[in-house]
């Protein structure tokens, strides 16, 4: 995709990681964001984010915690494919009743775009994440605000991170307690590396796994974080109710986002512990670094 790396050693960062296939090229890309930047003020820019539910009683709840502290209620856009479960009646967001009656990731994708497109024409920032997906950049460089109010790219690729419970070391997650607090581990998943975050109007690939026309842009110093994987067992329930719901033709056909089907005890272990859902991306577990303890 990119040709030859760079001459010369690879140069990183404390937060980096090395093994990262991308590494080779972090300080090119640093070299110039940070000259764009270099002259230009912080100033406070007008921003949504947006994602959509059905029925996400542990996930919304936290990703609501996480992005209600840069963006205020009317800011904050939450497609409800139908909820009854409760979890959409609450004050903190707007919330926009949708319909499908199965998951259909073309339906999905081509929605959210619709609102996004909608949403560019009156913000200056948009971000789209999953309900499961914390965009942050490293703790060293600031918070997902200033990183916002300073951002004027057309959009911008996250590095992707997910999150990892080891059910032999960890206790089961107390959701009453920040995450990464509970968490010692989490590994590179170039599947997440998403264009979240956009000026324009975006056109995704079905999963938002990348640009339809496979633009790529990295910063590696803002992480789209993956909590699919932050409890076992919490995780296995997701998938029941998931597999108990009809799935379009499509998406059964392709195998879309197929992992969200297993739940029985052999394949849901063999899939939670040694596959990363992408071919060619290893579980290599890492050391989450402890400056990003406690960010949720």
């Amino acid at each position: 995709m990119w040709g030859d790396p760079p001459e010369g050693p690879v140069v990183l960062e404390p937060q980096d990681s090395p093994r990262h296939s991308l590494a080779p090229w972090f300080a090119y890309w640093r070299g110039i964001r940070r000259e764009r930047y270099a002259s230009r003020r912080r100033t406070p820019r007008t921003r949504a984010v947006i994602t959509m539910v059905h029925d996400e009683p542990v996930f919304l709840p936290i990703w609501l915690g996480y992005y209600s502290r840069c963006f205020p209620p009317q800011d904050i856009y939450v497609l409800d494919n139908e909820s009854t479960d409760g979890s959409t009646e609450r004050d903190g967001f707007v919330r926009i009743p949708v319909a499908h009656d199965r998951v259909d990731h073309t339906w999905m994708v081509r929605t959210i775009e619709g609102l996004q497109h909608e949403l560019v024409d009156r913000y200056d920032v948009v971000l789209v994440t999953d309900v499961d997906e914390i965009v942050a950049p490293v703790p060293e460089w600031g918070t997902l605000a200033e990183y916002l109010d300073r951002f004027d790219e057309e959009y911008v690729n996250c590095l992707g991170y997910e999150l990892l419970h080891r059910p032999a070391e960890e206790p089961p997650l107390d959701l009453g307690r920040p995450i990464l607090d509970q968490r010692r581990c989490w590994f590179v998943n170039d599947g997440y590396d998403k264009a979240a975050l956009a000026t324009v109007p975006m056109r995704w690939r079905p999963g938002f796994h990348g640009r339809e026309d496979h633009g790529f842009n990295p910063d590696p110093d803002l992480r789209l974080i993956h909590l699919h994987r932050m409890d076992y067992e919490l995780c296995r329930e997701r998938h029941r109710t998931r597999r108990r719901r009809a799935w379009a033709e499509e998406d059964v056909r392709l195998r879309w986002a197929v992992h969200n089907r297993l739940t029985e005890d052999a394949e849901f272990d063999r899939w939670f512990h040694t596959d990363s859902g992408f071919e060619g991306i290893a579980i290599a577990p890492e050391r989450i670094p402890a400056s990003w303890r406690g960010l949720f």
